[in-house]
């Protein structure tokens, strides 16, 4: 015998002997809430509409802030609860944008509903889901709605890139951050979390790992997990600059306040994510790696001629064929060492340069102890309001337990940093002079020294690298160490005045 299957008759809207409602309310956002359609004025209208028409409201689902253009999780949820529950005949809602502003698939979601001999009701939008021209009216409302949204949504997207266009960043704000007015404008400030943040750059440059900042920065009282640590080092943001999709892969200079300098972020990016350069410890080689083809920028490797005993340096670029002798790029590199040597006349100016140098290292770390020892002070307080709750009975074992571990970790941070800051540097001036002498012959410390100090040397004098120029066979710099950079600069102008004279 073949099935029957036609489609079950849905019993008419006006025709239903019980009507039992799932009511539902929402906003999509908090500002919604406070400014425009609350949800308890959702639940009064909707309860009231039910007590004069004669609906049952068996349960109140939604009550939260949930994006109507799509289909959320809770609204998901009590479509599929009052789909399965024979009881509900109705949902009932304030508005139909209350319900979906969805569109098409708000229509499909009515529809599928509505062959379950469930139909969605509102309590202010009133129509006769029986008729024709009734749902066709709904199903109007639903698609203005959609329209709406779409509007809204162009209108937005274009404030917003012209926003960007002008250097404002209108989304939400970095961490590090706060935002205010200025006039019309908005204008993201640096924070207290964010000018402790910033010590992380320099940190970086120091060599030290995100690990490792993290610590420190824990210690000052900044909680920030070090994989978020490394996505806002790498953030051009922070250095001034609004990276956005809407502006098709470009960047452009933002009107907020910069973190760090520009030159401070790239030189901490040249870093590798671990605070330190990768590379094979080869002795014999101390420019492997260190010295890159000013044609092509590969850095260059290093080989041994077997049998000759002879020592090469090369770029691995097809074609380039950048190679030269090991003992022609260590004697000019030893040569421009030299350049940045210092004449004896020039040693008392440069001493009072370093000086000045070292008195604003030691405020710094002046600064940052006051910051660990401020965070260690709460830290203690803390525990002590702890203990005094426990004593009297507020909190019991097992909060206590959890409680102590997290605050006596912190204290223990604090303690490890102030270790670090316990020892300052004195006698600045003797500290110059010593630096100043070893300056004076930084070629034959580099010629003479094992593999580790040359590195160090080459690291501070060049900290980006140098480049070797096969067609001028020399080396070009590329950054310079500002205190070095000093140096040049000071006895160039004071050579070129005793010539003037």
């Amino acid at each position: 015998m073949r099935k029957d299957r036609r489609k079950k008759e849905v019993t008419k809207y006006a025709k239903l002997e019980k009507k039992v409602a799932a009511l539902w309310t929402r906003v999509s956002t908090k500002r919604q809430e406070d400014e425009n359609c609350s949800l308890d004025l959702q639940e009064r209208v909707c309860r009231k509409y039910a007590e004069d028409n004669g609906i049952t409201i068996k349960k109140t689902f939604g009550g939260t802030h949930e994006s109507a253009k799509s289909e959320g999780d809770k609204y998901k949820q009590m479509i599929a609860e009052v789909a399965r529950d024979k009881e509900y005949n109705i949902i009932l809602v304030y508005s139909y944008d209350r319900f979906s502003r969805a569109g098409e698939e708000a229509l499909m979601t009515k529809a599928y509903l509505k062959s379950k001999g469930i139909y969605v009701i509102s309590a202010t939008q009133a129509s006769d889901p029986d008729t024709a021209s009734g749902t066709f009216m709904e199903n109007m409302i639903f698609i203005f709605n959609q329209f709406e949204n779409m509007m809204r949504r162009d209108k937005t997207y274009g404030g917003t890139l012209d926003s960007l266009r002008r250097g404002i960043y209108c989304n939400r704000t970095r961490f590090g951050y706060s935002r205010t007015r200025k006039g019309k404008e908005l204008y993201d400030y640096v924070n207290e979390d964010g000018k402790k943040l910033r010590n992380a750059w320099k940190w970086k440059i120091e060599g030290l790992t995100d690990t490792e900042i993290t610590k420190k920065l824990q210690a000052m009282g900044l909680r920030i997990d070090y994989k978020q640590l490394n996505r806002i080092m790498h953030d051009r943001f922070y250095c001034g600059y609004i990276v956005h999709p809407s502006l098709e892969g470009g960047e452009i200079e933002g009107k907020h306040e910069k973190m760090i300098d520009e030159k401070t972020f790239a030189v901490a990016n040249g870093k590798t994510r671990t605070g330190y350069e990768q590379r094979a410890v080869t002795e014999m080689y101390p420019l492997k790696k260190y010295v890159k083809c000013a044609d092509c920028g590969c850095p260059f490797t290093a080989y041994e001629v077997k049998g000759k005993g002879k020592h090469y340096y090369r770029c691995n670029t097809r074609g380039c064929s950048n190679n030269q002798s090991l003992q022609k790029m260590h004697n000019k590199y030893v040569t421009l060492l030299g350049n940045y040597g210092v004449k004896k006349e020039y040693i008392p100016l440069l001493i009072k340069i370093i000086t000045n140098e070292l008195e604003v290292y030691n405020d710094e770390r002046d600064r940052e102890c006051r910051e660990i020892k401020k965070h260690k002070s709460e830290v203690e307080a803390k525990i002590k309001k702890v203990i005094s709750r426990y004593g009297i009975g507020e909190i019991n074992q097992e909060t206590y337990d959890v409680t102590m571990e997290c605050l006596n970790g912190e204290l223990n941070e604090c303690n490890k940093s102030l270790e670090k800051y316990s020892e300052k540097l004195s006698n600045l001036e003797k500290i110059a002079r010593n630096a100043v002498v070893m300056s004076c012959k930084l070629g034959d410390l580099w010629r003479n020294g094992d593999y580790e100090l040359q590195q160090d040397i080459q690291n501070l004098i060049f900290p980006e690298g140098v480049l070797w120029d096969k067609h001028n066979d020399n080396y070009l710099t590329k950054k310079t160490n500002c205190i070095f950079d000093r140096i040049n600069y000071i006895s160039g102008n004071y050579e070129h005045h005793q010539k003037q004279e």
